[in-house]
């Protein structure tokens, strides 16, 4: 048996390589790993510059999260009004508008709040709303007037499904999502430096792509557009967090004990709702397969979401650990960081192997 100090400190100094060579290569401008038990953690791994010339990446830098704002917002916002009743998986949107997919058949007013947040609602993948709508009402109002297109196997990833759920979440707390987010999951968990932007701008950010339709290098500004057009704040794209954050809410799934839903509703979430179609997937969270982004390091009750810009969440509750990657792959262009699977599945080989040495000291 080697000494779990020993097997941490073997695997943080690998992470800190692989990271390192991923910042040199240019897979990744720079990043942040940040890898913990239920209580001990090791120390954050940072690498490479936060824009390409500027300052170097620090543990405490913020990124962009993307998707992973999927789980992070959208999720524990829903399952905060599931828990207390306010609303329930069956119900179907027409429930909170009663215009949503009007004169269509098949009707997004049909659609439930399970399948939006399983992605099995019909909804494409993905619209550019900030083509043509004006505001955050227009845009919204776009999304519950969008066709459906099922597919024959029922999966689709949608962030026009999510974008629908903010808009469900929404009208029944009667707040926009960031002041709901802000002071029943936030606050409660001390993710103090997360938010949706614009952020100050002395707030030390990772920039993320050059783009020329908003002005240049954006830096504390959102880079998904949709988000952008719904004023920042959207469940699908748009939170801003430093790694610590990120780790505090990964441990409370990873005990099961969070501040915004029971033991009960956490379990819910995590169950496998793919039904043999698509990927495994509970309610947003992905769930371990040997084809996902995470390869097959962890066991089959593993669970984590990526997002585009190059960020990754992964809780492993049997081996008993929570690995955040924060990048910006994307700076200063999308095309750039074609690496960032492999260096997600060697990452989390690195710390799969660790943990199952000892782990965390």
């Amino acid at each position: 048996m080697v000494e779990p100090a020993l097997a941490a400190g073997h695997g943080r100094a690998h992470v800190e390589a692989r990271l390192g060579r991923a910042a040199a290569d240019g897979t990744v401008p720079g990043g942040v790993a940040l890898i913990a038990g239920v209580e001990g953690a090791w120390e954050p791994v940072v690498a490479g510059v936060r824009r390409y010339g500027g300052e170097p990446v620090t543990a405490d830098t913020r990124y962009d999260l993307a998707s992973v704002t999927k789980v992070v917002g959208c999720l524990s916002a829903l399952l905060r009004l599931l828990d207390a009743g306010e609303l329930r998986l069956d119900d179907p949107l027409r429930r909170f508008f009663s215009n949503a997919g009007w004169f269509q058949q098949p009707s997004l007013g049909d659609v439930t709040v399970a399948a939006l947040a399983t992605h099995r609602s019909g909804l494409p993948a993905w619209r550019p709303l900030f083509a043509s709508a004006a505001d955050r009402r227009m845009a919204l109002a776009q999304v519950l007037q969008t066709p459906l297109e099922p597919t024959s196997d029922g999966f689709v990833y949608s962030d026009l499904g999510v974008m629908a759920l903010t808009a469900v979440i929404e009208r029944v707390a009667g707040e926009r999502l960031d002041a709901f987010l802000r002071r029943e999951v936030f606050e409660p968990l001390g993710m103090r430096s997360t938010g949706y932007g614009p952020l100050p701008p002395a707030t030390p950010v990772a920039a993320t792509e050059d783009d020329g339709l908003r002005g240049g290098v954006l830096e504390g500004v959102v880079h998904d557009e949709n988000a952008w057009i719904l004023d920042g704040v959207s469940g699908h794209a748009g939170l801003f967090a430093p790694a610590a954050d990120l780790l505090a809410y990964g441990r409370a799934w990873l005990r099961l004990d969070a501040p915004f839903a029971s033991e009960d509703w956490l379990r819910a979430a995590l169950q496998d709702r793919s039904g043999g179609e698509g990927p495994r997937r509970g309610l947003l969270w992905r769930l371990a397969q040997p084809d996902w982004s995470f390869g097959a390091a962890g066991t089959a009750d593993a669970f984590g979401h990526t997002g585009f810009t190059g960020t990754s969440l992964v809780i492993e509750p049997r081996q008993g650990w929570v690995a955040v990657l924060l990048t910006n792959r994307v700076h200063p262009h999308r095309d750039r960081g074609s690496g960032i699977e492999e260096l997600r599945r060697d990452l989390h080989r690195i710390v799969a192997g660790a943990f199952a040495a000892g782990g965390v000291p």
